[in-house]
């Protein structure tokens, strides 16, 4: 039967419409029926937009051929719009920071006619029509484009079926988002074969959706500002060095986003030793470092001196570098899925394949829900081998870190080079949630392991699940350094400018200790170091653990004193005080004292030095000093500013600027921004 017959037979069997009826059910419908949903329905094209409906003339093929696409219609619509709405909700409501209006949205059947399928995919999924799998790719721009392009002609021409879909949208976008809000990551984890005596392998489902906005679980240790002592009553002050930078980068991050940072993520330390200084260098790497003191006016209390001690470690030539043999211990959990974790470890970890020599040996271990190995040791001079097993990771499932590090130690210990160098990098943003998740476990095991010659540096990366407390105690006890890379700038300056510090550790357990001169100095207080803190005994016990050196690195350490004769103590004398005018050393504020190991060694060397009233002082010394001060000074504003007194942010600028000097690489100058961003971020509280 032809359209015109059936035309005809629908005219010959209706019955009118009863007019009161009809008008009842009209009223009905129209107040069920949101209005703005009438308004863009009644605006939108209707019926069979592709081609003229078949009339009676056609020929008898291209009528059935027709008759078929109008009578399966439906099934394709279907499909395709249970399609469309799948990949808009991934595409669109998966997004960082970006909620649709789902109120608003349907999407037309044009967008799958529109969509361009030879674009990079974003999302790849599989649908099974006719029993043979199709394979799709879409992309978020192509999706985009078609719903402009097709919003005023290709909206759903039902009315009832646009309030549905609506209505669909809706409930969907709520259940997401509670599944989202109970559940931490929503990444499948990663399939890893682990077969005895095969390299293991990551296996990923072809179809992952991106990363869920991550709760911020940013996590500090909380600690106290190093308090004013009197010297009569504690006249020995005792400290582990640190070579950590990874509160500067924690707080840049911050400050570039105009937020002042919490005063936990700011170490005084780190920020000071972010930087290099021109300090005195050692002539031969068996006494690796020279200790450089300074003796200058404190720029917060008028009347106060700041003891400025500075140390850099022995720089080594290409020629002197040792064989390395280095295990990339990467995470690889849903929350790495983020542009500034995993992709940026990718990057950064590529830059420095580029310092290795030839027959140094590169392994590759990840940890998700498991852990595996990606690669196995391997020439440096393969790099590209290395770049492509890095490459194909992706982020997805929980976080066994636990088993990822003893993995990563098994690799190391495979290929270990004796007189070499050995070391775990791991770059991760902190979280652990399967497996060892103790950090006195943690820490214990890295412990042992490092007297086996194997140590532990650590990269942090992003934020939102930040864990510093664990990176830091990874790192201390694993003889490593904790570096967080926020940038790859910040990835170029760590393991390309500073490779050789980073890698090779040239002093263990440095440990600093100052005895203050109670016939000179009433008061005195460490600024910074309050994680790092000994106990007195300590220093002479070569048991305990302190920080490590690498070549080329410096450390700053700086105490305010209180010279006697001064109205700036905090502390009143005791009643019963012994008179301390004729002690010993009268033209001596203190006495500095240094420990370290040799990296092979097990009993500890000394270095001593003496602290004048009348310290003598270069002009460039000076120059460093004072900016070293300027970076102290606000970071302690930073903190709270407990001991400054009227001392401000402009004032630090001030000093930073004035006392800038070489600046080969832009990091003083960078500095000076951050502290314009502090005072615009204090303006605006």
């Amino acid at each position: 039967m032809d359209d015109k017959s059936l035309k005809d037979l629908f005219e010959q069997n209706t019955a009118k419409a009863d007019e009161t009826q009809r008008a009842k059910a009209v009223e009905a419908a129209l107040a069920a029926f949101d209005e703005s949903q009438l308004k863009i329905n009644d605006e939108a094209t209707q019926g069979f937009t592709g081609t003229d409906r078949p009339i009676d003339n056609v020929t008898e093929i291209t009528r059935r051929s027709a008759m078929f696409v109008i009578t399966t219609r439906p099934w394709y619509t279907g499909l395709a719009a249970a399609a469309g709405v799948m990949l808009a909700v991934n595409l669109i409501f998966f997004q960082p920071g970006v909620t649709p209006p789902f109120d608003e949205i349907a999407i037309p059947e044009a967008v799958v006619s529109k969509l361009d399928l030879n674009k990079s995919p974003v999302v790849e999924g599989h649908v099974s029509l006719d029993d043979k799998d199709v394979e799709q790719s879409f992309t978020g721009d192509v999706l985009m484009e078609s719903l402009a392009a097709s919003e005023e002609q290709a909206i759903a021409s039902n009315r009832n079926a646009a309030r549905v879909l609506a209505k669909s949208q809706r409930i969907a976008a709520d259940s997401d988002a509670q599944e989202r809000a109970s559940i931490p990551s929503a990444m499948p984890s990663p399939t890893l074969s682990m077969q005895q005596g095969a390299t293991s392998s990551l296996v990923r489902e072809p179809s992952m959706p991106p990363a869920p906005a991550v709760t911020n679980r940013d996590e500090f240790t909380a600690f106290a500002d190093n308090p004013v002592k009197r010297v009569s009553e504690s006249p020995v002050s005792t400290f582990s060095v640190d070579v950590d930078t990874a509160s500067y980068g924690f707080v840049r991050r911050l400050l570039n986003r105009g937020v002042l940072p919490p005063s936990n993520a700011v170490r005084v330390e780190e920020l000071v030793n972010y930087f290099d200084y021109a300090y005195a260098l050692p002539n031969t790497k068996k006494v690796p470092f020279k200790p450089t003191v300074t003796v200058l006016d404190s720029p917060w209390k008028a009347g106060n001196k700041l003891v400025h001690i500075g140390i850099k470690g022995y720089e080594m030539t290409g020629a002197e570098m040792p064989r390395t043999n280095l295990v990339f211990l990467l995470d690889v959990s849903g929350s790495m899925n983020a542009p500034d974790k995993l992709p940026l470890v990718k990057q950064s970890l590529s830059l420095l394949l580029n310092q290795l020599q030839a027959d140094d040996t590169v392994a590759i271990a990840v940890y998700a829900g498991a852990a595996g190995t990606v690669l196995p040791p391997t020439p440096a001079s393969e790099k590209q081998t290395i770049l492509n097993a890095m490459q194909r990771l992706s982020a997805g499932g929980s976080t066994a870190g636990g088993a990822g590090i003893k993995l990563a130690y098994q690799l190391a210990q495979s290929a270990f080079i004796k007189d070499g160098v050995n070391r775990v990098i791991l770059a991760t943003d902190g979280d652990f949630n399967v497996g060892i998740t103790n950090n006195d476990e943690l820490q214990d095991f890295v412990e042992r392991q490092r007297d086996s010659g194997i140590f532990l540096s650590i990269l942090g990366f992003g934020e939102g699940n930040y864990q510093d407390a664990r990176m830091q105690a990874l790192a201390q006890n694993g003889n490593g350094v904790a570096s967080y890379i926020d940038t790859l700038a910040e990835a170029q300056k760590v393991l390309v400018e500073e490779a050789t510090s980073t890698l090779l550790t040239i002093a263990k357990d440095v440990k600093i200790q100052v005895e203050f001169n109670p016939a000179t100095v009433s008061e005195y207080r460490l600024i910074g170091y309050e994680t790092r803190a000994l106990k007195r005994e300590d220093f002479r016990n070569d048991a305990v653990d302190a920080g490590d050196i690498g070549a080329g690195h410096t450390v700053t350490a700086i105490y305010e004193i209180v010279p006697v004769g001064s109205d700036n103590a905090l502390i009143p004398p005791s009643r019963y005080e012994a008179d301390i005018s004729k002690s010993k050393g009268g033209s001596e504020y203190g006495m500095l004292k240094i420990r370290y190991k040799q990296p092979e060694g097990d009993t500890s060397e000394l270095i001593e030095l003496s602290i004048l009233q009348a310290q003598e002082a270069t002009p460039l010394q000076l120059k460093e000093a004072q900016f070293g001060v300027s970076v102290a000074g606000f970071s302690q504003l930073l903190r709270g500013g407990t001991y400054t007194g009227d001392w401000a942010l402009n004032d630090a600028l001030t000093l930073a600027l004035a006392n800038r000097g070489e600046d080969t690489y832009g990091y003083r100058s960078e500095f000076a921004q951050l502290v314009r961003k502090a005072i615009s971020a204090s303006d605006m509280r």
